[in-house]
């Protein structure tokens, strides 16, 4: 089991650190917009950044920063060396301790973790509380730009992050392998908001993002309370999982989470239902999960 100060900072620490040069602040605030049946609007909050942000953060928009444009489907994750070169362009270089914030969207926020630690950032984290509720706390804040001095970020990207769909239909004939759906019970069950179509990936566990969260502060829950949503689920049944969701942002929260309680075999499926649905040979379930 990771430590659960190796991943969420508090408040208190971040403060004691701003201006500390071994870290690195990443302002990641991103608006939403549901828009059924298809992926939704993440814009981006780069005005409310200028507007005031943590003094030295940089701002990163998950879509327009670190999403491939060229993606085959939503919200791709950018490629590593294009990561790896748009932190070393913002001065930010892989010795820091990189600490991101965001507004109440949390997932946005762990998907970001998830395309920085891919891409080969050693030391991600994320701060325990939202930056309405740092403001709201009195914390200092300011609107001066951050400065910049290029730099060189090296690191090593962890493809066995990511699972392909091709990997995702071999999974779904092997019963070592768990699909965790990450979106609402509704959804997985095909009511509510869909992605191309209703459903889930067949032999999927539903442990729905929603549930891993904090609903006051953001953070994920507790490790003993995670473990518990995954074990409910039936994620002790497999030596390997795979996450996924509409599109890749739901299903780093489960990552994220799962990598807090101790899981190594894991991986997200980046193209998720936006990528699944559009192959019409792709099997797709509905209704509540019946267990033999």
């Amino acid at each position: 089991m990771v430590d659960y100060g190796e991943i969420f900072v508090q408040a208190d620490w971040l403060e004691e650190h701003l201006g500390d040069p071994g870290v690195a602040i990443l302002d990641v605030r991103t608006g939403f917009r549901p828009r059924p049946p298809g992926p939704s609007d993440f814009f981006s909050m780069r005005s409310k950044y200028e507007a005031g942000h943590l003094d030295g953060a940089h701002y990163l928009h998950m879509v327009d920063d670190l999403s491939d444009p060229q993606g085959s489907f939503p919200f791709t994750a950018l490629d590593p060396n294009q990561v790896r070169q748009l932190l070393g362009a913002l001065g930010i270089s892989n010795e820091q301790t990189l600490v991101l914030y965001g507004s109440d969207v949390p997932p946005v926020v762990h998907r970001c973790w998830w395309i920085l630690a891919q891409a080969g950032a050693t030391d991600v984290r994320v701060l325990d509380c939202t930056y309405n509720a740092w403001v709201d706390a009195g914390r200092p804040v300011t609107n001066a730009p951050a400065g910049v001095d290029s730099k060189r970020f090296e690191g090593s990207a962890r493809p066995e992050w990511i699972a392909t769909k091709e990997m995702v239909f071999a999974a779904i004939e092997d019963p070592s392998i768990g699909l965790v759906n990450a979106l609402t019970k509704e959804q997985f069950e095909g009511r509510g908001q869909f992605f191309g179509k209703p459903g889930r990936i067949p032999q999927s566990i539903s442990v729905p993002a929603i549930d891993l969260t904090d609903p006051m502060s953001g953070a994920l829950r507790k490790p003993d309370e995670l473990q518990e949503a995954f074990d409910k689920a039936g994620a002790n049944n497999f030596d390997h999982l795979i996450t996924y969701c509409g599109g890749g942002i739901a299903a780093s929260t489960a990552f994220l989470a799962l990598k807090l309680i101790g899981w190594e075999r894991i991986a997200l499926y980046d193209g998720s239902l936006m990528e699944w649905n559009e192959d019409p040979v792709a099997p797709i379930e509905v209704g509540p999960l019946v267990h033999d």
